[in-house]
């Protein structure tokens, strides 16, 4: 747990570096939010899940949100595969805009994990 404020202070830091202007294309746009939402919802759901597995008196980690965690951990391996992609094709915009929507699926996650395991009481 000692290496999540680093890790979140490094995230929040290529994030203001990556940050959207005012005059960003439509790809890069779509290349945000193509990363964002799967993580965002796989996140939400996580922690839905934990709320209803506390709500029925179980104080352990549900078997669900666990593995709807490791699934939006993926999501961010994938997403930084096609970042890799995209930088070999020379795609400036869309890698600019992938590596943010990476970052805040990251920080998204960081959040998720903390929430799941303060509910899960670990």
């Amino acid at each position: 747990m000692i290496f999540v404020i680093p890790l979140f202070i490094a995230v929040c830091i290529v994030a203001w570096m990556l940050r959207p202007r005012k005059d960003m294309s439509k790809s890069r746009k779509y290349a945000i939010l193509s990363v964002i939402l799967p993580s965002l919802v796989l996140a939400v759901a996580a922690v839905v899940f934990q709320l209803v597995q506390n709500a029925t008196g179980n104080g352990e980690v549900s078997g669900i949100s666990n593995n709807l965690f490791i699934t939006g951990m993926f999501v961010i391996g994938a997403a930084v595969l096609v970042l890799v992609g995209f930088a070999i094709m020379r795609k400036g915009e869309i890698v600019k805009g992938i590596g943010f929507g990476i970052c805040i699926a990251l920080i998204v996650s960081i959040i998720e994990f903390g929430l799941l395991e303060g509910l899960a009481g670990v």
